[in-house]
Protein backbone atom coordinates (compact mmCIF):
# COMPACT_ATOMS: atom_id res chain seq x y z
CA UNK A 1 0.00 0.00 0.00
CA UNK A 2 1.39 3.39 -0.98
CA UNK A 3 1.87 5.67 2.05
CA UNK A 4 0.54 9.17 1.51
CA UNK A 5 2.36 12.02 3.24
CA UNK A 6 0.19 14.03 5.61
CA UNK A 7 1.01 17.48 4.20
CA UNK A 8 0.51 16.36 0.59
CA UNK A 9 -2.77 14.68 1.41
CA UNK A 10 -4.19 17.72 3.21
CA UNK A 11 -3.16 19.97 0.29
CA UNK A 12 -4.88 17.71 -2.25
CA UNK A 13 -7.95 17.43 -0.08
CA UNK A 14 -8.15 21.22 0.28
CA UNK A 15 -7.98 21.64 -3.47
CA UNK A 16 -10.65 18.97 -3.85
CA UNK A 17 -13.00 20.81 -1.51
CA UNK A 18 -12.44 24.04 -3.39
CA UNK A 19 -13.52 22.37 -6.61
CA UNK A 20 -16.82 21.11 -5.19
CA UNK A 21 -20.03 23.03 -6.04
CA UNK A 22 -20.45 26.03 -3.75
CA UNK A 23 -24.07 25.17 -2.99
CA UNK A 24 -23.28 21.63 -1.80
CA UNK A 25 -21.95 22.54 1.65
CA UNK A 26 -21.40 25.61 3.75
CA UNK A 27 -17.96 27.09 4.39
CA UNK A 28 -18.23 25.92 8.00
CA UNK A 29 -18.90 22.33 6.93
CA UNK A 30 -15.96 22.30 4.52
CA UNK A 31 -13.64 23.75 7.15
CA UNK A 32 -14.80 21.18 9.72
CA UNK A 33 -14.34 18.34 7.19
CA UNK A 34 -10.79 19.48 6.44
CA UNK A 35 -10.01 19.58 10.17
CA UNK A 36 -11.38 16.07 10.67
CA UNK A 37 -9.52 14.74 7.64
CA UNK A 38 -6.27 16.28 8.89
CA UNK A 39 -6.64 14.57 12.25
CA UNK A 40 -7.68 11.34 10.54
CA UNK A 41 -4.59 11.32 8.30
CA UNK A 42 -2.36 11.94 11.33
CA UNK A 43 -4.05 9.09 13.22
CA UNK A 44 -3.59 6.76 10.24
CA UNK A 45 0.11 7.56 9.91
CA UNK A 46 0.48 7.02 13.70
CA UNK A 47 -1.13 3.59 13.52
CA UNK A 48 -4.31 4.63 15.38
CA UNK A 49 -6.56 3.02 12.81
CA UNK A 50 -9.73 2.95 14.94
CA UNK A 51 -9.47 6.71 15.47
CA UNK A 52 -8.63 7.16 11.80
CA UNK A 53 -11.77 5.29 10.70
CA UNK A 54 -13.94 7.36 13.02
CA UNK A 55 -12.49 10.70 11.90
CA UNK A 56 -12.69 10.00 8.17
CA UNK A 57 -16.24 8.70 8.59
CA UNK A 58 -17.20 11.99 10.23
CA UNK A 59 -15.44 14.02 7.56
CA UNK A 60 -17.29 12.09 4.83
CA UNK A 61 -20.63 12.75 6.55
CA UNK A 62 -19.96 16.48 6.17
CA UNK A 63 -18.36 16.62 2.71
CA UNK A 64 -18.18 13.75 0.25
CA UNK A 65 -14.72 13.19 -1.21
CA UNK A 66 -13.21 9.96 -2.62
CA UNK A 67 -10.00 10.49 -0.54
CA UNK A 68 -12.15 10.27 2.61
CA UNK A 69 -13.48 6.90 1.53
CA UNK A 70 -10.04 5.71 0.46
CA UNK A 71 -8.52 6.33 3.88
CA UNK A 72 -11.64 4.92 5.52
CA UNK A 73 -11.24 1.69 3.53
CA UNK A 74 -7.53 1.57 4.39
CA UNK A 75 -8.36 1.99 8.09
CA UNK A 76 -10.85 -0.88 7.91
CA UNK A 77 -8.22 -3.03 6.23
CA UNK A 78 -5.70 -2.33 8.98
CA UNK A 79 -8.34 -3.20 11.60
CA UNK A 80 -9.04 -6.55 9.90
CA UNK A 81 -12.56 -5.50 8.87
CA UNK A 82 -12.05 -6.67 5.33
CA UNK A 83 -15.74 -6.97 4.40
CA UNK A 84 -16.39 -3.31 5.25
CA UNK A 85 -13.14 -2.33 3.53
CA UNK A 86 -14.15 -4.10 0.31
CA UNK A 87 -17.58 -2.45 0.24
CA UNK A 88 -15.98 0.97 0.73
CA UNK A 89 -13.44 0.32 -2.04
CA UNK A 90 -16.25 -0.76 -4.38
CA UNK A 91 -18.15 2.44 -3.65
CA UNK A 92 -15.12 4.47 -4.75
CA UNK A 93 -14.52 2.45 -7.92
CA UNK A 94 -18.16 2.78 -9.03
CA UNK A 95 -18.32 6.54 -8.56
CA UNK A 96 -18.54 8.68 -11.70
CA UNK A 97 -15.72 11.22 -11.39
CA UNK A 98 -16.58 14.47 -13.16
CA UNK A 99 -14.19 15.53 -15.97
CA UNK A 100 -13.27 18.70 -14.11
CA UNK A 101 -12.69 16.97 -10.76
CA UNK A 102 -9.28 17.43 -9.08
CA UNK A 103 -6.56 14.88 -9.67
CA UNK A 104 -6.80 13.80 -6.01
CA UNK A 105 -10.22 12.30 -6.72
CA UNK A 106 -9.02 10.33 -9.73
CA UNK A 107 -5.92 9.19 -7.85
CA UNK A 108 -8.13 7.93 -5.00
CA UNK A 109 -10.26 5.95 -7.44
CA UNK A 110 -7.21 4.42 -9.11
CA UNK A 111 -5.70 3.45 -5.74
CA UNK A 112 -9.02 1.93 -4.65
CA UNK A 113 -9.08 -0.36 -7.71
CA UNK A 114 -5.58 -1.66 -6.96
CA UNK A 115 -6.19 -2.12 -3.24
CA UNK A 116 -9.55 -3.82 -3.83
CA UNK A 117 -7.83 -6.56 -5.81
CA UNK A 118 -5.50 -7.15 -2.86
CA UNK A 119 -8.27 -7.27 -0.24
CA UNK A 120 -10.81 -9.54 -1.94
CA UNK A 121 -8.75 -12.79 -1.81
CA UNK A 122 -8.22 -12.30 1.95
CA UNK A 123 -11.94 -12.34 2.82
CA UNK A 124 -13.02 -15.62 4.45
CA UNK A 125 -16.26 -17.53 3.76
CA UNK A 126 -18.51 -19.16 6.39
CA UNK A 127 -21.40 -21.57 5.77
CA UNK A 128 -23.97 -22.02 8.56
CA UNK A 129 -26.31 -25.01 8.71
CA UNK A 130 -29.22 -25.28 11.18
CA UNK A 131 -30.73 -28.65 12.16
CA UNK A 132 -34.29 -28.64 13.49
CA UNK A 133 -35.29 -25.38 11.85
CA UNK A 134 -38.04 -26.81 9.66
CA UNK A 135 -40.77 -26.59 12.32
CA UNK A 136 -39.27 -23.67 14.25
CA UNK A 137 -40.87 -20.25 14.58
CA UNK A 138 -39.05 -16.91 14.66
CA UNK A 139 -35.67 -18.40 13.85
CA UNK A 140 -32.77 -15.98 14.44
CA UNK A 141 -29.15 -16.75 13.60
CA UNK A 142 -26.40 -14.48 14.89
CA UNK A 143 -22.74 -14.13 14.02
CA UNK A 144 -20.80 -12.22 16.64
CA UNK A 145 -24.10 -10.92 18.02
CA UNK A 146 -25.34 -9.62 14.66
CA UNK A 147 -28.46 -11.21 13.15
CA UNK A 148 -27.91 -12.45 9.61
CA UNK A 149 -30.69 -12.68 6.96
CA UNK A 150 -32.33 -16.12 6.78
CA UNK A 151 -31.54 -16.33 3.05
CA UNK A 152 -27.83 -16.68 3.94
CA UNK A 153 -28.36 -19.90 5.91
CA UNK A 154 -26.67 -22.74 4.03
CA UNK A 155 -24.89 -20.30 1.70
CA UNK A 156 -21.19 -19.31 2.01
CA UNK A 157 -21.16 -15.74 3.27
CA UNK A 158 -18.19 -13.37 3.44
CA UNK A 159 -16.76 -12.77 6.91
CA UNK A 160 -13.63 -11.19 8.28
CA UNK A 161 -10.73 -13.49 9.14
CA UNK A 162 -10.49 -14.25 12.86
CA UNK A 163 -12.62 -15.76 15.63
CA UNK A 164 -16.41 -15.83 15.34
CA UNK A 165 -19.29 -16.93 17.57
CA UNK A 166 -22.37 -18.40 15.89
CA UNK A 167 -25.72 -18.69 17.69
CA UNK A 168 -29.23 -19.80 16.77
CA UNK A 169 -32.52 -19.58 18.64
CA UNK A 170 -36.22 -19.86 17.92
CA UNK A 171 -39.46 -19.87 19.87
CA UNK A 172 -38.92 -22.38 22.69
CA UNK A 173 -35.65 -23.60 21.16
CA UNK A 174 -31.98 -22.77 21.38
CA UNK A 175 -28.76 -24.19 19.95
CA UNK A 176 -25.44 -24.56 21.70
CA UNK A 177 -23.21 -21.72 20.45
CA UNK A 178 -20.41 -22.71 18.10
CA UNK A 179 -17.03 -21.01 17.73
CA UNK A 180 -14.97 -20.95 14.55
CA UNK A 181 -11.61 -19.41 13.68
CA UNK A 182 -10.84 -18.55 10.06
CA UNK A 183 -7.63 -17.43 8.40
CA UNK A 184 -7.27 -15.11 5.40
CA UNK A 185 -9.27 -16.52 2.48
CA UNK A 186 -10.24 -19.67 4.42
CA UNK A 187 -13.61 -21.37 4.00
CA UNK A 188 -15.33 -22.79 7.08
CA UNK A 189 -18.65 -24.32 8.09
CA UNK A 190 -20.59 -24.80 11.32
CA UNK A 191 -23.75 -26.79 12.09
CA UNK A 192 -26.05 -25.89 14.97
CA UNK A 193 -28.70 -28.20 16.42
CA UNK A 194 -31.85 -26.53 17.74
CA UNK A 195 -33.09 -28.20 20.92
CA UNK A 196 -35.98 -27.42 23.31
CA UNK A 197 -34.93 -24.58 25.61
CA UNK A 198 -35.57 -25.50 29.27
CA UNK A 199 -35.42 -21.84 30.25
CA UNK A 200 -38.14 -20.83 27.77
CA UNK A 201 -41.49 -19.72 29.17
CA UNK A 202 -43.88 -22.68 29.43
CA UNK A 203 -41.16 -25.30 29.00
CA UNK A 204 -40.92 -26.22 32.69
CA UNK A 205 -43.56 -28.63 34.06
CA UNK A 206 -46.37 -27.02 36.01
CA UNK A 207 -45.91 -27.05 39.77
CA UNK A 208 -48.50 -28.51 42.11
CA UNK A 209 -51.22 -26.03 42.97
CA UNK A 210 -51.19 -27.01 46.67
CA UNK A 211 -47.96 -27.74 48.53
CA UNK A 212 -48.08 -31.00 50.52
CA UNK A 213 -48.23 -30.73 54.30
CA UNK A 214 -45.47 -32.63 56.14
CA UNK A 215 -46.91 -35.83 57.61
CA UNK A 216 -50.13 -35.68 55.57
CA UNK A 217 -51.10 -38.65 53.34
CA UNK A 218 -50.38 -38.40 49.65
CA UNK A 219 -53.32 -37.17 47.53
CA UNK A 220 -55.35 -39.81 45.70
CA UNK A 221 -55.87 -39.14 41.96
CA UNK A 222 -59.43 -37.98 41.31
CA UNK A 223 -60.17 -37.29 44.97
CA UNK A 224 -61.19 -33.88 46.26
CA UNK A 225 -58.41 -31.95 47.92
CA UNK A 226 -58.31 -32.29 51.69
CA UNK A 227 -58.98 -29.21 53.80
CA UNK A 228 -55.98 -27.32 55.03
CA UNK A 229 -55.15 -28.27 58.63
CA UNK A 230 -55.53 -25.57 61.23
CA UNK A 231 -52.38 -23.56 61.78
CA UNK A 232 -50.71 -24.57 58.51
CA UNK A 233 -51.78 -21.54 56.47
CA UNK A 234 -54.38 -18.86 55.94
CA UNK A 235 -57.75 -20.03 54.64
CA UNK A 236 -59.35 -18.45 51.54
CA UNK A 237 -61.97 -16.85 53.76
CA UNK A 238 -59.28 -15.20 55.87
CA UNK A 239 -57.47 -13.96 52.78
CA UNK A 240 -60.69 -12.55 51.33
CA UNK A 241 -61.50 -10.85 54.63
CA UNK A 242 -58.06 -9.24 54.72
CA UNK A 243 -58.45 -7.95 51.16
CA UNK A 244 -61.96 -6.67 51.92
CA UNK A 245 -60.74 -4.75 54.96
CA UNK A 246 -57.93 -3.23 52.92
CA UNK A 247 -60.36 -1.99 50.26
CA UNK A 248 -62.64 -0.53 52.94
CA UNK A 249 -59.76 1.42 54.44
CA UNK A 250 -58.79 2.62 50.96
CA UNK A 251 -62.37 3.70 50.29
CA UNK A 252 -62.43 5.79 53.48
CA UNK A 253 -59.19 7.51 52.49
CA UNK A 254 -60.53 8.17 48.98
CA UNK A 255 -63.78 9.59 50.45
CA UNK A 256 -61.70 11.95 52.59
CA UNK A 257 -59.61 13.16 49.68
CA UNK A 258 -62.67 13.49 47.47
CA UNK A 259 -64.61 15.43 50.08
CA UNK A 260 -61.79 17.88 50.69
CA UNK A 261 -61.27 18.35 46.94
CA UNK A 262 -64.96 18.96 46.33
CA UNK A 263 -65.20 21.50 49.19
CA UNK A 264 -62.06 23.37 48.16
CA UNK A 265 -63.12 23.37 44.53
CA UNK A 266 -66.58 24.70 45.34
CA UNK A 267 -65.18 27.48 47.53
CA UNK A 268 -62.75 28.64 44.86
CA UNK A 269 -65.36 28.45 42.09
CA UNK A 270 -67.63 30.69 44.13
CA UNK A 271 -64.72 33.02 44.83
CA UNK A 272 -63.89 33.16 41.13
CA UNK A 273 -67.48 33.97 40.23
CA UNK A 274 -67.52 36.75 42.82
CA UNK A 275 -64.28 38.25 41.53
CA UNK A 276 -65.57 38.05 37.97
CA UNK A 277 -68.73 39.89 38.98
CA UNK A 278 -66.68 42.59 40.72
CA UNK A 279 -64.50 42.96 37.62
CA UNK A 280 -67.59 43.34 35.42
CA UNK A 281 -69.02 46.03 37.71
CA UNK A 282 -65.71 47.91 37.86
CA UNK A 283 -65.32 47.76 34.09
CA UNK A 284 -68.87 49.02 33.55
CA UNK A 285 -68.22 51.92 35.92
CA UNK A 286 -64.96 53.08 34.35
CA UNK A 287 -66.08 52.52 30.74
CA UNK A 288 -69.12 54.80 31.16
CA UNK A 289 -67.14 57.64 32.76
CA UNK A 290 -66.22 60.69 30.71
CA UNK A 291 -63.65 60.28 29.46
CA UNK A 292 -63.52 56.44 29.70
CA UNK A 293 -60.64 55.32 31.94
CA UNK A 294 -60.54 51.65 30.83
CA UNK A 295 -58.85 52.07 27.46
CA UNK A 296 -55.61 50.22 26.65
CA UNK A 297 -53.72 53.47 26.16
CA UNK A 298 -54.67 54.81 29.59
CA UNK A 299 -53.36 52.58 32.42
CA UNK A 300 -55.49 54.29 35.05
CA UNK A 301 -56.06 52.96 38.61
CA UNK A 302 -59.56 51.95 37.55
CA UNK A 303 -58.25 49.84 34.65
CA UNK A 304 -55.55 48.32 36.88
CA UNK A 305 -58.23 47.28 39.37
CA UNK A 306 -60.28 45.65 36.61
CA UNK A 307 -57.21 43.71 35.39
CA UNK A 308 -56.36 42.57 38.92
CA UNK A 309 -59.91 41.37 39.53
CA UNK A 310 -59.90 39.46 36.21
CA UNK A 311 -56.59 37.80 37.13
CA UNK A 312 -57.81 36.81 40.59
CA UNK A 313 -61.03 35.44 39.10
CA UNK A 314 -59.12 33.31 36.59
CA UNK A 315 -56.78 31.87 39.25
CA UNK A 316 -59.64 31.08 41.62
CA UNK A 317 -61.66 29.41 38.84
CA UNK A 318 -58.65 27.30 37.80
CA UNK A 319 -58.09 26.11 41.37
CA UNK A 320 -61.81 25.45 41.74
CA UNK A 321 -62.01 23.28 38.63
CA UNK A 322 -58.93 21.30 39.74
CA UNK A 323 -60.45 20.76 43.18
CA UNK A 324 -63.75 19.59 41.71
CA UNK A 325 -61.96 17.09 39.45
CA UNK A 326 -59.87 15.72 42.33
CA UNK A 327 -62.97 15.54 44.48
CA UNK A 328 -64.91 13.66 41.80
CA UNK A 329 -62.13 11.14 41.25
CA UNK A 330 -61.70 10.63 45.00
CA UNK A 331 -65.41 10.08 45.59
CA UNK A 332 -65.65 7.73 42.60
CA UNK A 333 -62.67 5.73 43.85
CA UNK A 334 -64.12 5.56 47.36
CA UNK A 335 -67.49 4.29 46.19
CA UNK A 336 -65.87 1.73 43.90
CA UNK A 337 -63.64 0.33 46.65
CA UNK A 338 -66.53 0.25 49.09
CA UNK A 339 -68.74 -1.64 46.63
CA UNK A 340 -65.99 -4.13 45.80
CA UNK A 341 -65.20 -4.74 49.47
CA UNK A 342 -68.79 -5.63 50.31
CA UNK A 343 -69.80 -7.47 47.13
CA UNK A 344 -69.18 -10.98 45.94
CA UNK A 345 -67.48 -11.82 42.66
CA UNK A 346 -70.80 -11.87 40.82
CA UNK A 347 -71.68 -8.36 41.87
CA UNK A 348 -68.22 -7.10 41.00
CA UNK A 349 -68.60 -8.15 37.41
CA UNK A 350 -71.70 -6.02 36.98
CA UNK A 351 -70.71 -3.02 39.07
CA UNK A 352 -70.20 0.20 37.17
CA UNK A 353 -69.47 3.77 38.25
CA UNK A 354 -68.97 7.03 36.37
CA UNK A 355 -68.18 10.42 38.00
CA UNK A 356 -70.41 13.31 36.84
CA UNK A 357 -68.92 16.80 37.00
CA UNK A 358 -70.58 20.17 36.42
CA UNK A 359 -69.71 23.83 36.95
CA UNK A 360 -71.68 23.94 40.21
CA UNK A 361 -72.01 20.30 41.23
CA UNK A 362 -70.21 16.94 41.41
CA UNK A 363 -71.84 13.53 41.58
CA UNK A 364 -71.67 9.86 40.66
CA UNK A 365 -73.71 7.79 38.24
CA UNK A 366 -73.65 4.01 38.02
CA UNK A 367 -75.24 0.66 38.74
CA UNK A 368 -74.34 -1.95 41.36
Amino acid sequence: MKKVGLSRYVLLLSLGFAARPAHAQTDEQRAAARALATEGAAAFNDGRFKDSADLFSRAESLVHAPPHLLFLARSYTKLGQLVRARETYIKITKEQIAPGAPAAFRDAQSAAQDELRAVEPRIAKLTIQINGSQDSKDLAVKVDGNVIPPVLIGIPQPVDPGDHKVEALATGKRAQPQFVSLKDGERGAVTLDLQPDPSAVGAAPAASAVAPVPGAPAPVPGASPAPTPAGTGASPAASGSSGSNGMKIGSYVAFGVGGVGAIVGTVFLLKGASKRSQADDAFAACSTSLPPTCTQSDPSPAKTRVDNLDSEAAKASSIGVTGIIIGGVGLATGVTLLVLSSSGSSSRETAGLVPVLGPRYVGLSGSF
